[in-house]
């Protein structure tokens, strides 16, 4: 098969696999749609008390990508390892990084969707149509485009470190609805920062730091100071410093590359480096070689024979050469005994 033929069939099986979870298409669509929609609807920012940050289109695009991005990602990884999916493709001649990637793209085009469903949505309202004419698009695509990274990587690390499913689920919904509101979603943030603790708290998510550089880039604040809807002045909690969130983020993200780099060289090639310490190891890898990419019953059977011709050659070598040395053994007995009798008869 082509990598085209697999790519296609993949993501075939990736898009039955998301449509056939009706509580993640709902979870992963509905919940997010309908707050951000009832923030846009019932709550007037020149009267309410409890109004919502100019940002809370660029909160529930975030949200979108951690639930799509993480939580779903984390489900469909462990389904596969739960079905052996990976370790019986592997053993064929397809690479590890295209079927990753194949999985990585399928998910961040599930997510596309939904991000632009939950944006034409937004555009249905008049202010959020002014508010995007002024988005400062470079700051909020860094911290978007870091926040799927992030989620990605978060969601191989929880899959292939978690055995239980529900343990999975547990730790995905603990980073998914934490950010939905500690990053300016379900409670606006300009309520959050009036109680310090929850500030402190939020500094645990690490999609606290990408979500605030998208938010920054929805309203342009690239120092990341704003002003309220009830005139106060308002900061992300970094003072003066603007270039915290950003280091934070590639900082945490190469870390979590580096984990997942180790876990796929446990996951996929312990069994590998484990047997090149045995003898005659490039022998017997390289016939597992050739049964991997065996694609018919002839063909194994082929390899059978080659693999006790093999070994037939070799038991016929190893008594060849006892036999040999057995004879240069014998030769040399027999001229130190005649060395001897020589040496006796002279005296």
């Amino acid at each position: 098969m082509s990598k085209w033929s697999i790519f296609k069939k993949l993501f075939v099986m990736q898009y039955k696999n998301y449509i056939r979870d009706k509580f993640n298409l709902f979870s992963g669509w509905f919940v997010t749609i309908i707050t951000l929609v009832g923030w846009l609807t019932f709550r007037d920012t020149s009267q309410s008390s409890l109004s919502y940050d100019p940002f809370v289109l660029a909160s529930a695009l975030g949200v979108c990508g951690i639930r799509n991005c993480m939580y779903n990602f984390v489900k469909t990884i462990h389904e596969f390892r739960k079905k052996d999916f990976f370790n019986r493709l592997f053993s064929t001649n397809i690479s590890k990084k295209f079927i990753f990637m194949t999985m990585v793209v399928f998910n961040l085009s599930a997510n596309m969707v939904v991000t632009l469903v939950t944006l034409a949505i937004a555009m249905l309202y008049p202010e959020q149509r002014e508010t995007i004419l002024h988005v400062n698009w470079p700051i909020f695509l860094v911290g978007y485009i870091l926040l799927l990274i992030l989620s990605n990587l978060m969601a191989f690390l929880i899959a292939f470190w978690t055995k239980s499913i529900e343990w999975c689920f547990t730790i995905g919904n603990f980073y998914y609805f934490g950010s939905v509101y500690l990053l300016g979603l379900g409670i606006p943030y300009n309520v959050l920062v009036s109680e310090k603790w929850v500030i402190y708290v939020s500094y645990l998510f690490p999609q606290r730091y990408m979500s605030n550089i998208m938010a920054a880039g929805w309203i342009n604040a690239p120092d990341f100071h704003y002003k309220g809807n009830n005139g106060n002045n308002i900061d992300f909690g970094y003072g003066n410093f603007a270039w915290i969130p950003y280091v934070v983020s590639l900082l945490i993200i190469l870390v979590l590359s580096f984990l997942v780099l180790i876990m796929f060289k446990k996951a996929f090639e312990f069994e590998n480096r484990r047997y090149k310490k045995f003898k005659n190891q490039h022998k017997h890898l390289a016939i597992i070689y050739a049964i991997n990419r065996s694609s018919t019953v002839e063909e194994l059977e082929s390899l059978i024979e080659v693999r006790d011709n093999i070994n037939l050659n070799k038991k016929k070598l190893n008594n060849t050469l006892k036999d040999l040395k057995h004879q240069v053994s014998e030769r040399k007995n027999a001229k130190n005994g005649k060395k001897h009798v020589e040496l006796k008869s002279k005296k």
